[in-house]
């Protein structure tokens, strides 16, 4: 039996990629019979001195107030401009208390599927944004990148970017529910023979779920792979790639592999990620 998409989690800022998101969000939803969530988070900036010195004492609370204010007021223009898209069913999460990532991740506990995604150069939201980075290692469900500019997403074609590790295995089983409604999945590589034969695999696998799937080896070094994965897409017509996320921590940072890195950063397709 194919897993299903039952409750879809999408981030929401007061950027008009945001708001972009929010209607790709709620119409892939109703494609597949899912409840929707909106959530947003941000903390109130609290400086930690004041250049005025003594006087900043009296002012803390009208200080801390103020900021208070402001990350209320952001979160209510980002509800209203989520609902705006998202329609009054969708059920809505915010939090005063801690970043957007940090209460996607925890809120991701009760959702198949995560939706971020950049905004346009410019109109980052800097009390409500998100660091897609973060929210791709931290938390444990699927990730739909989703590019700033995009409104929709068909997914009636599909790339698969295969590479024969634990990361890429668990992208391509949680991406299925989506494939299984693609009319054409190409799964790509540019590896080594093992890939090669992984990726005959896995598309005899997708096919075994009625998935109309052919592999495809591509020529390419490493350090192209992410280029060679989205002009596949191009030529395919596919809106959609999927890729596992490979990476790992290094003093609070995280560190990508340079597919993962590329396409989180230059690639024009919806991207979903599983770590």
């Amino acid at each position: 039996m194919t897993s299903a998409i039952a409750a879809v989690l999408v981030h929401a800022d007061r950027s008009p990629a945001s708001a972009r998101r929010a209607g790709l969000a709620a119409d892939l939803a109703a494609r597949l019979g899912a409840g929707l969530t909106g959530a947003s988070a941000g903390m109130p900036y609290i400086p930690a001195y004041a250049p005025f010195g003594e006087t900043f004492v009296s002012l803390q609370t009208e200080v801390i107030t103020a900021a208070q204010r402001d990350v209320t007021a952001a979160l209510s223009a980002a509800e209203a401009a989520f609902r705006k898209m998202a329609g009054k069913d969708a059920a809505w999460r915010q939090s005063l208390t801690t970043s957007s990532a940090a209460l996607l991740s925890t809120l991701s506990r009760a959702a198949d599927l995560v939706i971020a995604g950049p905004s346009a150069p410019g109109e980052d939201d800097p009390l409500l944004g998100v660091e897609v980075s973060d929210l791709v290692m931290s938390a444990g469900r699927p990730i739909l990148v989703t590019p700033h500019s995009m409104e929709r997403l068909s997914a009636k074609s599909a790339v698969v970017a295969w590479k024969d590790t634990r990361e890429s295995r668990r992208a391509v089983f949680d991406a299925l529910p989506l494939l299984v409604k693609s009319e054409e999945v190409v799964v790509a590589t540019a590896g080594s023979g093992d890939d090669i034969r992984g990726a005959s695999d896995v598309a005899i696998w997708l096919k075994s779920h009625g998935v109309n799937a052919t592999a495809l080896s591509e020529n390419s070094s490493d350090a192209g792979a992410a280029e060679a994965l989205v002009n596949i897409a191009a030529r395919q017509g596919a809106d959609l790639i999927v890729a596992g996320a490979f990476g790992h921590s290094r003093t609070r940072e995280w560190v990508f592999g340079g597919v993962t890195r590329s396409l989180l950063s230059r690639s024009k397709t919806a991207v979903l990620f599983s770590h």
